[in-house]
């Protein structure tokens, strides 16, 4: 081959690349303007919502697996507590012979009121807002924590 031709060859060859590099520049800015018109946003379940009516509920401790909170009814009167250990956010269980809260992962146990007792757990599990609907059912409020004190009375 001549000199000329690959001159030729090499010019060509730097030319198809530079237009390769500046359109894949252009297509990826321009996907890049595209994906900022569509936010990153998490859908995480509400931190406020219905549970059933006061009469679907049993005296005692009820354990709400799709919402992890402990519905505790003493007579007419209700109170939602955290079924999420302080510690490691493991489920502890409602020990009713012994009124305490245990949590299998690492042995952190709560008293009836929701406060640590022994184990790892840092603080207390937290008490939820409870409230009753216009339409008759229990609306807890994940987002107002309250004391231990604080109740509905139906």
């Amino acid at each position: 081959m001549k000199e000329k031709d690959i001159n030729h060859v090499r010019r060509k060859f730097l030319n198809y690349l530079g237009w390769f590099a500046t359109l894949g520049t252009l297509g990826g800015v321009s996907i890049a303007h595209v994906r900022y018109l569509f936010p990153n946003i998490l859908y995480e379940p509400s931190k406020s919502y219905k549970i059933g009516k006061p009469q679907d509920y049993l005296e005692g401790v009820t354990f709400i697996a799709d919402k992890s909170i402990f519905l505790v009814r003493r007579g007419e009167t209700f109170k939602v507590l955290s079924a999420v250990c302080t510690h490691l956010g493991c489920t502890p269980n409602w020990i009713e012979e012994k009124g305490v809260y245990e949590c299998p992962c690492h042995g952190s146990i709560f008293n009836g009121k929701g406060v640590v007792v022994s184990g790892p757990a840092p603080s207390p599990l937290p008490w939820y807002d409870l409230t009753r609907g216009t339409d008759g059912r229990l609306f807890v409020d994940q987002r107002r924590i309250v004391s231990f004190s604080k109740e509905l009375i139906v």
